[in-house]
């Protein structure tokens, strides 16, 4: 699914740095006294209560702030499927990645070029078409479609830190290896080199129904920066360009920032729908986007009066009844929410603050 974005040309450098965008009560954590490569200690249960019944999501965390963080996070979203697509929300699992460590995806990534290279067990290798298209799906729900194939799309790569997605399947025992290894490059390599068919059968995870991977804290911000640090260090952009795409960018942030984490609240909504809620592709699709839009920053300044968290239950319920009483209804896209978001936020400020500059530009050269 792809999320058209559409800029003034008064911001074209913010083009370059937005454009892959369209595609962001707790327990102490005590560390544990299992060995390195033992992952279950770090898991604790996070309770929660919806309408009077219990719920609990399982966090994986190694510190405290993360695990508030991933609780705060999941608590609220697995809250409106529950008030407004099913209570049968499942026995789920958060991981929340640690600063430092790489994102499943490249982990993935790494046992595919091995795979290519003719370097795992035949059998193994087999089941990189399953683990490709698991990515596949993955790029093309937050927008990204790989439109160049042979090339890399080199704002997607600096923001890939920062996606979130479910860990299932082959993706899944991969990333609990990987895990085990460090996340060292090299033992993972060996790992995987030495990999037979059997250790990749059966399920990582038996005891939960969905698993959703959570980048670290922060991971969506250092993206943005690194984003608009780029693109202000384009060769032929001169200082006040430069000047007007960090002006634009100082007054729309929030907006976007708000947009993103809407979008990564939509795909943990999506996984944990799609695993428990027994509904078809296009359903799930709409749901995601009637959530996503209820989270979108424009509805909050319409509404004020209104919780966020509410406006979400509110939007879900009414999509979960225009899908019983219509449900050949045409599914939205998800995402088109956010590109939308961002492109309103982006396009009177842009406008505004590039004339700023360049009418300062003008006066300086008259004299």
């Amino acid at each position: 699914m792809r999320v058209p974005l559409f800029f003034p040309k008064s911001a074209s450098l913010l083009v370059l740095a937005l454009f892959a965008l369209g595609a962001t009560g707790s327990h102490a954590a005590t560390k544990p006294a299992a060995a390195k490569d033992d992952f279950m200690p770090y898991v604790e249960l996070a309770p929660f209560v919806v309408n009077g019944k219990q719920f609990a999501i399982s966090i994986h965390a190694r510190s405290k702030g993360d695990r508030r963080y991933a609780e705060d996070f999941a608590e609220e979203v697995v809250k409106v499927v529950a008030e407004g697509v099913t209570e049968d929300t499942g026995k789920g699992l958060v991981i929340i990645g640690k600063k430092g460590e790489p994102h499943p995806v490249l982990v993935f990534r790494k046992f595919l070029a091995l795979a290519n290279d003719g370097k795992l067990d035949p059998v193994v290798a087999a089941r990189a078409p399953e683990l490709d298209g698991m990515l596949n799906h993955w790029q093309d729900s937050i927008g990204h479609d790989g439109e160049t194939e042979g090339e890399v799309d080199v704002e997607f790569e600096k923001i890939i830190l920062a996606l979130p997605l479910p860990l299932e399947g082959v993706g899944a025992k991969l990333y609990q290896l990987a895990w085990r290894e460090g996340f060292d490059d090299k033992k993972m390599e060996a790992k995987f080199r030495s990999l037979h068919p059997a250790d990749l059968e059966g399920n990582a995870f038996p005891h939960f129904d969905w698993v959703f991977y959570l980048p670290a804290r922060g991971a969506f911000e250092t993206a943005l920066d690194g984003l608009i640090a780029d693109a202000l260090k384009e060769e032929d952009a001169g200082f006040m360009a430069r000047m007007a795409v960090k002006g634009v960018m100082l007054a729309v942030k929030p907006a976007i920032r708000k947009a993103i984490e809407a979008m990564r609240r939509g795909l943990m909504f999506s996984a944990v729908v799609d695993a428990r809620s027994g509904l078809e592709d296009s359903e799930v699709s709409a749901l995601t986007s009637a959530y996503i839009n209820a989270l979108m920053p424009e509805h909050g300044d319409k509404d004020k009066s209104l919780p966020e968290h509410q406006r979400a239950v509110r939007a879900v319920q009414a999509e979960m009844h225009a899908l019983a009483t219509n449900p050949k209804k045409p599914a939205g896209e998800p995402l088109d929410a956010v590109g939308n978001a961002i492109e309103k936020a982006v396009e009177g400020e842009a406008e505004s603050v590039a004339a700023k500059f360049e009418g300062k530009a003008e006066a300086k050269e008259s004299r």
